[in-house]
């Protein structure tokens, strides 16, 4: 079990994983019965649905950047992230607005609602 002890050292266990396309590793950061709303159109409920959503992505997304969000405290085991990332598939840019719902079970974070969508061109 990945131990994510701070929301700092949760992004970058998050981004390492997506980078290196580590399914086992990306989906030990999503509880179980976790929901994503990706770049489709369907909400994905749940680790396997969670799964299968990225593993069709393309062998050349990676994270470019992802500086650390903005996070709200909600509760002290409950955080809000907001913030931009930007990924890259190859050379083309792509813009992410991303939003997490976090929750502290046994000392380690962990996304219980995840939000992305591509940001517009300005």
């Amino acid at each position: 079990m990945s131990q994510t002890p701070t929301i700092e050292i949760f992004l970058a266990k998050w981004i390492d994983a997506f980078n290196r396309h580590d399914l086992d590793s990306h989906m030990e950061l999503y509880l179980e019965d976790a929901t994503l709303f990706g770049s489709v159109d369907e909400l994905q409920i749940g680790r396997d649905k969670i799964r299968s959503y990225f593993s069709r992505r393309g062998p050349e997304v990676r994270v470019e950047s992802y500086p650390m969000p903005r996070v709200a405290m909600l509760a002290p085991d409950i955080a809000v992230t907001a913030g931009h990332v930007e990924f890259a598939d190859g050379t083309q840019p792509m813009p992410y607005r991303v939003t997490w719902v976090l929750v502290r079970r046994d000392g380690n974070w962990r996304i219980a609602q995840h939000h992305g969508s591509r940001r517009l061109e300005s």
